[in-house]
């Protein structure tokens, strides 16, 4: 980089590069989408999908599970889709992520850090924060949420503040070593984020978390198979594009960065796969 250059960060998730879709379906003869184009714009789903590509509502949405569009046909079609296989096996991440975390929690000895990069709306790390006060009394227990959206990191700052929750939140490229705290973590947790980087950049990100842990410290983390139907229409209708890996590659993925002590598991759809990976002690 020449001196005196600004590197600017990439938000990763932001796939969609088409000023018009509409006007790009018509040029490749896709009609037939068109319909599916404008019905999508009437579900919360489908119109976070194509205007904000792979964001952080699009992602929590899917968590919350909770249908919403314009007029009954938005609110049906959003029932739908939030239904689809490739949903629930999105949705089981965070869920699987809160158990993971809650897991490290009971079995390490206080205090504790977690950071979650990039966070996104941080559900998994709220209802943790909630499930440590009503459950846990007093544990030691730090959780930290880092992304590179300022503006998401201020709202979360606030909403934990007026919530009486003790959580950090930090502005920061989760590819930059430079943007991390400099303490090391007894957890890392990152979902979704990987879908939307090639092998290379991944390896090199998996690589961070494994210089980030404490000894012992764990990396949760996951990744996706492809449904025929959700892919077809999130890369055609929302230009939203995304990587695939199987379990196996994920595995290799981490022992390129470090990892010895690896383990996957997926949800009950086969789509979904949860990969754990320990620094060595």
């Amino acid at each position: 980089m020449a001196p005196g250059t600004v590197r600017v960060s990439t938000f990763h998730n932001r796939t969609r590069r088409t000023a018009s879709i509409p006007g790009r379906l018509l040029r490749e003869g896709k009609l037939h989408l068109l319909p599916v184009y404008y019905l999508g714009l009437t579900t919360e789903l489908g119109k976070e999908a194509i205007e904000n590509s792979g964001s952080y509502d699009f992602a929590d949405h899917v968590y919350g599970n909770r249908p919403a569009g314009r007029f009954l046909i938005g609110y049906l079609l959003d029932a739908l889709f939030l239904n689809l296989k490739s949903a629930r096996a999105l949705r089981s991440r965070y869920q699987y992520a809160r158990r993971e975390i809650q897991g490290l929690i009971l079995q390490r000895t206080e205090p504790i850090e977690v950071l979650a990069i990039p966070c996104g709306l941080a559900r998994e790390l709220f209802e943790v924060s909630d499930w440590l006060r009503s459950e846990q009394g007093n544990r030691q227990v730090r959780l930290c949420g880092m992304d590179l959206d300022q503006g998401l990191v201020n709202r979360l700052a606030s909403t934990s503040r007026q919530r009486g929750l003790a959580m950090e939140f930090l502005c920061g490229d989760a590819l930059s070593a430079d943007a991390y705290p400099a303490r090391p973590f007894d957890g890392i947790v990152s979902l979704g984020f990987t879908e939307f980087l090639d092998d290379a950049l991944t390896a090199a990100f998996y690589r961070l978390a494994h210089n980030k842990l404490k000894p012992g410290g764990r990396f949760i983390t996951s990744g996706m198979r492809p449904h025929r139907l959700s892919d077809y229409l999130l890369r055609n209708v929302a230009d939203l594009q995304t990587s695939y890996r199987t379990p196996e590659t994920l595995r290799g993925l981490a022992r390129q960065a470090g990892f010895e002590q690896i383990s996957t598991y997926e949800d009950r759809t086969g789509l979904q796969t949860m990969l754990i990976g320990t620094k060595q002690e």
